[in-house]
């Protein structure tokens, strides 16, 4: 099963489509920031002259630089200031932007980087001060240089992140919706082959009912790797995290009350599991927002994985 393609693909299925019209297109992307700005780096957005794909973050900087893309005839580097004073914002940073005219000669490139994503693939994009490249394989850190005149700017392309969901019930139907607008490839495990909400899911890339003795296999390791448990029950959430302590992973996090986790952990440790891999397992998952409904359960867990994600403290 296929879910919805991430948002990231579609202003670059509107770069084809105006390149292959012969209309003119221009890739506009955050190569640089500091302070507090509304479009980080590695954000971008595909400008014609009817209309744009993809934000730079809004606001006054990406109006001017929409209007700088529509007349710009080569690849330039261009810093915006925000502030109180110079560009009628609040914000107080600064962001580099690197404005690139697409050309129908990068057909192949952008049409490799749709066939990446939709695979559910990995890749490499350069952005230089020479043009537009695309490397499919495995996906390279964020990363800006310049020397000079020349300059270029690299990041990953694709779902290089994979969120697995123990648990296919409701708050896991919820927490697809909503990480299926993050770059995550998400990925629910059950071990119900009739369970409805399973049926019901739309957002998740991938679907598999397994024995919970046996999710450890279906789990990649490495820091790309996040896992979440919410299974149906006590006893399947402790099989599953057992399962899975020895496993390297970026994030272990199991749903549950204060209570319920502080006995299970402790029955673990009872029982011969390492202190030390216990805990490592973030419980209960979710930031405080005094959520109840799997809606608002699901919208916890994701702002504890964003900001982790992010280098923040949740």
């Amino acid at each position: 099963m296929k879910a919805q393609p991430t948002p990231a693909i579609e202003p670059w299925r509107f770069a084809l489509e105006a390149i292959e019209a012969g209309e003119p297109a221009t890739l506009v992307t955050v190569v640089e920031h500091s302070g507090s700005v509304p479009g980080v780096t590695g954000t971008f957005v595909v400008v014609t002259g009817h209309g744009q794909s993809g934000t730079i973050g809004g606001g006054e900087a990406e109006r001017s630089m929409v209007e700088r893309a529509r007349c710009c005839h080569s690849a330039e580097l261009v810093e915006f200031v925000h502030s109180e004073t110079e560009g009628g914002t609040l914000c107080s940073g600064v962001q580099l932007f690197s404005v690139l005219p697409l050309t129908r000669s990068q057909r192949k490139e952008i049409g490799e980087i749709i066939a990446t994503v939709e695979d559910l693939d990995t890749g490499s994009l350069s952005i230089s001060s020479e043009g537009l490249a695309f490397r499919a394989g495995h996906p390279e850190r964020m990363s800006f240089e310049r020397n000079g005149d020349r300059w270029r700017f690299t990041q990953p392309v694709g779902l290089a992140d994979t969120l697995t969901i123990v648990g296919g019930g409701h708050v896991a139907l919820a927490l697809s919706r909503i990480m299926a607008t993050l770059p995550f490839r998400i990925v629910v495990l059950d071990n119900r082959p009739d369970l409805p909400t399973m049926a019901d899911n739309r957002s998740a890339h991938e679907l598999k009912v397994v024995d919970f003795d046996r999710v450890a296999e279906e789990v990649p390791e490495g820091d790309c790797s996040w896992v979440v448990v919410m299974t149906f029950g006590h006893r399947h959430d402790r099989e599953v995290v057992e399962g899975l302590l020895g496993h390297r992973v970026r994030y272990l996090g199991l749903m549950g009350s204060a209570a319920k986790v502080k006995r299970m952990f402790a029955d673990m440790v009872r029982d011969g599991a390492d202190p030390a891999a216990v805990a490592r397992v973030r419980a209960p998952i979710g930031v405080p927002i005094g959520s109840h409904t799997p809606e608002e359960i699901a919208v916890s867990v994701a702002a504890e994985l964003i900001a982790i994600r992010n280098g923040v403290k949740p």
